[in-house]
């Protein structure tokens, strides 16, 4: 009797938690905090960190996925097919998406929310892709951001978002009121390379804007980037360094993130930073200091549940969960990303035994699946 109650008050406590996502999407606009930068300090190469804030754990685990992978878009008859040429460490979320990760060749892919994303209209014979596999396929594909801007420029397919219903209902089985179902999961994607360079993409009144300079290195949510690349102009207007903005308000972490990116990358800092250790910890810290405090959602508002910091040097790929006080680590050197190979796949990443190099922790396992056609067909 007592186990069937404490599973009633577990279930009851999640509907809470979705019940609470839900509501804050509907009543306001989400205040999402994801942030990205790429920190190119020193010749050691570049570092890519960002952070993920939700209203609760968006069900986070690790995966590894070898090359040769046969995948498709996930959206019925129309869907495009690939084979992936790159092994990838990556993390998922809701086991829906790809939200973050890095190939074999260094390559760095961040998803973060965007409001003001819309993906456009669907014409009869477009080749078309679930946003949950929008991520994996860049990482499945290209070597280098130029190789990536080269190709999907041309448009090769269109994205398929996700809605409330489609992530929520399909994952914990619940029925979403109508009114609140539709509300689409959009995001916007960056990538960088380990030369330093990198892009964003973003789908904006139906169209597909590319920004792509190695300047660019930081990306929060909105607004649209466009509207991001004045911020620090005006800042340095104002403020000059004297003092920075300091709330969670997108604009404002990105103009933090940007001034110390500029601050670590002039080249008496470089010199103190050159030991890959320390600069590591150079990115670990400009992502914090952009992260929201556990305890801070509420209505509107998320708080950071991860943060991730890629080595695309070293090709390792580092993971901290926020309640946990361990930062925990993949040397990709010590994964099979053969062709055949199994997927593997790290759960529990909230675990306080994992710290240090887990690249044994990985055990093998059935893909997620981004596939949307099901809630297509209704």
């Amino acid at each position: 009797m007592m186990k069937k109650h404490n599973l009633i008050i577990k279930k009851l406590a999640t509907i809470f938690v979705v019940l609470i996502t839900i509501l804050s999407m509907a009543v306001v606009p989400p205040a999402q905090a994801c942030s990205r930068l790429v920190y190119q300090g020193s010749s050691n190469g570049p570092i890519t960190a960002r952070s993920m804030d939700w209203l609760n754990d968006p069900g986070t685990d690790l995966w590894v996925f070898p090359k040769g992978m046969k995948r498709d878009g996930g959206t019925g008859c129309n869907s495009i097919t690939w084979t992936s040429k790159y092994g990838s460490i990556i993390t998922s979320s809701y086991d829906m998406g790809t939200v973050d990760g890095m190939n074999d060749q260094g390559l760095v892919a961040n998803l973060l929310f965007l409001t003001a994303t819309d993906y456009g209209k669907i014409e009869p014979g477009d080749k078309t892709l679930s946003i949950g596999g929008w991520g994996q396929y860049v990482l499945d594909n290209y070597a280098t951001v130029n190789e990536a801007v080269t190709e999907l420029q041309q448009e090769p397919f269109r994205i398929i978002p996700a809605t409330v219903k489609d992530i929520l209902s399909q994952n914990l089985g619940l029925d979403i009121p109508e009114d609140q179902s539709q509300l689409e999961f959009t995001l916007h994607l960056s990538l960088s390379d380990p030369s330093g360079d990198s892009a964003i993409f973003e789908y904006i009144d139906g169209k597909l804007q590319i920004h792509h300079a190695k300047e660019y290195q930081v990306l929060t949510n909105d607004p649209i980037f466009d509207q991001q690349l004045g911020l620090n102009t005006y800042w340095n207007q104002v403020g000059g360094g004297s003092f920075l903005p300091g709330t969670n308000n997108p604009s404002d972490r990105f103009v933090r993130a940007s001034y110390y990116l500029a601050e670590m990358n002039n080249n008496w800092i470089s010199e103190l930073q050159k030991n890959r250790r320390n600069e590591i910890a150079a990115a670990l810290g400009i992502i914090r200091n952009v992260s929201d405090p556990l305890g801070l959602s509420g209505f509107g508002v998320s708080t950071t549940v991860w943060r991730t910091v890629s080595d695309q040097t070293n090709l390792t790929y580092f993971f901290e969960f926020t309640k946990s006080p361990n930062v925990f680590w993949v040397e990709m050197s010590k994964l099979n990303l053969e062709e055949g190979a199994p997927v593997m796949k790290l759960e529990n990443v909230d675990s306080l035994s994992l710290v240090g190099e887990v690249s044994g922790e990985f055990q093998e396992a059935e893909p997620f699946s981004w596939d949307l056609s099901s809630v297509l067909d209704d």
